[in-house]
């Protein structure tokens, strides 16, 4: 039940045909039952005594009127019980009986002479209780009406055996009547301003406890809306708060690490709690699946509204994406500058080069070269088209072709991929090794997507080829396709010999290379194309337990979103 709710149950006067109206008419029930009794009890004592000073037909009528009550009661609990709606008019009817039964009880104890004129004022007072205002005025005006009734008889005799009373009783009969609608008219009033004033402040209060419960749950909102982490602990590092944000950077499912130590989970953490000022610092975090993630921290102190010192607050953020934005930035400014050499580079060495090429084509075609010197002369040959073909891709990363883009299907490209990947395996000379290595394609439905389709078939045959040269003892290559709603994921894990940490950083870097006959430019190429295509490369390494390529490409380039979005309108 909310806050709302249960004050409303509690004041009872903003909606009447809620379950509070019940109640209250239950407690009027009750505070009958009570009076009736004690009616009862002191007719029996009066009459024990010896000092009943009621006639035995009004003795009689008395009785019968208790027991009528108790009668009546009974059968307001049973409807009570049986109503499903209209409890407002219910009540009417009640506090209409109490008024009736309270005349008679007056006019069979001595009408306007008798004690029992105060049950009026009492009635209107649990009319104002059950129905407010409304409830009030209108017990006052069935009360005014049956004291007046009273009066009228008593003075014109209407149902008395002794007639009209005396001229010199009239007076006070009058005033007894005066008095007592007075009286009602007062309580009323009183009662009426009361309940009103009563139901003013507890719609105020309703009102203020919902705009604080609408607080409370905005605030919850915000704290777990929000995409940096927050992280409570207490003064003896015990986590009591761990917002949604906070499991997604690190990995952990909040409720996993309530009450865990907060330096545990945060190495360092703990020396940082020696001072109560504002400590900001920058770490690396490994995350629970074994990925290494940069984060920023906040550390402030919590302080209650004594400013009582009483744990501390660590706001966490996710800069792995920055890192590597930046790391980007570096890249690319580190393929320019060496693009631009290396061009210039190129252009110089091809000249020259071509024509040692062609000079040594000529003598090797002159026929008297023989034994040694035809080797040696082959020798320079391979290696004039070797270094020519490094120069060519020196040139290719340095002034790479922009991408003919075009819609594509991706599915037919990796499995021509891994129709040639698999011949290659089985029959070129340079795979012929005691090792076999398995291309499983893991790819549910095709998918069309922007892209310069050789260039794709480029990076993933470099990474293959790079997935290969990782296991030097064979095993399993998963080529895996990864579908969402504006991009797609082409991982490729090998479970080959990995990479170091410390080389992660340089892997896309020109010319770097951990290979004794490497280039280092086959992944700077990769990583140069998928950038051209708006993608993202990320990878994924542990020394001894493989390494995994993970390539993510927009299905829609932003160029053509508009046109495609149109398309498939």
């Amino acid at each position: 039940m909310s806050i709302g709710t249960t004050l409303d149950a509690k004041v009872g006067f903003v909606n009447r045909t809620t379950p509070e109206i019940v109640t209250r008419l239950e407690w009027l029930m009750f505070f009958r039952v009570v009076l009736i009794t004690l009616l009862l009890g002191s007719t029996l004592i009066f009459r024990l005594t010896a000092q009943d000073v009621l006639s035995t037909s009004k003795r009689l009528g008395l009785l019968g009127l208790i027991v009528g009550t108790y009668a009546l009661t009974i059968v307001y609990a049973i409807l009570l019980r049986s109503l499903q709606e209209h409890f407002e008019r219910f009540a009417y009817v009640q506090i209409t009986g109490d008024l009736i039964i309270s005349a008679m009880l007056v006019s069979l104890t001595g009408g306007t002479d008798s004690l029992f004129l105060v049950l009026f004022s009492l009635s209107v007072l649990a009319g104002s209780i059950i129905l407010g205002r409304r409830g009030s005025l209108y017990a006052m005006l069935i009360a005014t009406i049956l004291i007046v009734l009273l009066v009228l008889r008593e003075s014109l005799g209407w149902g008395v055996p002794a007639g009209p009373v005396g001229d010199q009783k009239l007076l006070a009969v009058f005033l007894s009547g005066l008095t007592n609608v007075t009286a009602v008219f007062l309580v009323a009033l009183l009662a009426g301003y009361l309940s009103e004033q009563a139901r003013a402040a507890g719609q105020r209060l309703i009102d203020a406890s919902r705009d604080i419960e609408a607080l409370k749950v905005l605030n919850g909102h915000i704290i777990t809306s929000i995409q940096s982490g927050l992280v409570s602990f207490t003064l003896d590092q015990r986590i009591i708060f761990f917002n949604p944000a906070a499991g997604r950077i690190t990995g952990y499912e909040p409720e996993s690490v309530l009450y865990a130590r907060a330096h545990e989970l945060f190495p360092g953490l703990e020396q940082r709690c020696d001072s109560d000022l504002l400590e900001q610092w920058e770490g690396e975090f490994r995350r629970v699946d074994g990925r290494h993630c940069a984060l920023s921290y906040n550390l402030s102190p919590l302080r209650d509204g004594q400013n009582r010192h009483q744990g501390w607050i660590l706001i966490i953020q996710d800069l792995t994406r920055l890192r590597e934005m930046e790391d980007s930035v570096q890249r690319s400014e580190r393929f320019a500058a060496i693009g631009k050499m290396a061009a210039g580079i190129a252009h110089e060495i091809r000249n020259p080069l071509a024509s040692m090429s062609g000079s040594i084509q000529i003598l090797s075609k002159a026929g008297n070269l023989a034994g040694t010197n035809h080797r040696l002369m082959q020798i320079v040959l391979r290696e004039t088209d070797r270094l020519n073909a490094l120069v060519t891709e020196f040139l290719q990363f340095a002034r790479p072709n922009p991408p003919a883009i075009e819609r594509v299907s991706l599915k037919p490209i990796l499995d021509e991929l891994v129709l040639v990947f698999q011949y290659l395996q089985g029959h070129e000379e340079q795979t012929l090794r005691d090792v076999e290595i398995t291309l499983e394609l893991e790819m549910e439905d095709d998918v069309a997507i922007d892209a310069d389709p050789r260039q794709l078939r480029q990076v993933f045959w470099n990474l293959l080829n790079n997935a290969v040269q990782a296991m030097p003892e064979g095993g399993l290559i998963r080529l895996e396709v990864e579908q969402r709603r504006r991009e797609i994921e082409v991982r490729i894990e090998d479970k080959g010999v990995g990479i170091p940490v410390d080389l992660l950083d340089r892997i896309f870097d020109p010319f770097y290379s951990t290979k004794k006959r490497g280039t280092g430019l086959g992944l700077a190429l990769v990583h140069r194309i998928v950038e051209e295509h708006s993608g993202r490369i990320h990878v994924f390494s542990q020394p001894g337990d493989g390494t995994r390529f993970s390539v993510i490409l927009p299905k829609i380039l932003a160029a053509k979103q508009l046109s495609y979005e149109e398309l498939e309108s």
